[in-house]
């Protein structure tokens, strides 16, 4: 039994050893076979992923520039939605007043260095704007 055993142990051990995989090369002009990766080969599909990638985080960084860039500031007479896609984007804090007439909005943007911008809205429509 234990003969059985070390000749199938044998026999799987010799069989894995011809299931590697084999690499055709050219080297020198002539074709050389062997069990590992040509020279070369390995750093050049390295290579060409990373370029891919870079050039995909350069398509997307062109795209988003594309798009800040295509954004106007806030302008009068604007609506909210409009106002909302400006470069100014959705506000930190809304204050809103309604009276019998009328609906006014104040939009407030904090920025870290030069205090608060405002945008102010009545009826949905932009009528002033201050820093």
């Amino acid at each position: 039994m234990k003969k059985l055993l070390l000749v199938m142990t044998s026999v799987l051990l010799i069989q894995s050893s011809f299931a590697a995989e084999v690499y055709t090369c050219s080297v020198n002009g002539k074709t050389v076979y062997q069990g590992k990766p040509c020279p070369g080969k390995e750093l050049n599909a390295r290579v060409q992923q990373s370029q891919a990638a870079i050039k995909g985080q350069q398509a997307t960084r062109e795209k988003e520039r594309a798009e800040r860039d295509a954004r106007k500031e806030p302008r009068i007479g604007m609506t909210k939605s409009e106002a909302e896609k400006s470069t100014w984007g959705y506000p930190d804090k809304v204050n809103t007043t309604t009276t019998a007439k009328n609906e006014f909005e104040q939009w407030v943007y904090r920025t870290p260095y030069s205090g608060s911008k405002y945008l102010h809205f009545t009826n949905g429509k932009l009528t002033s704007i201050s820093n």
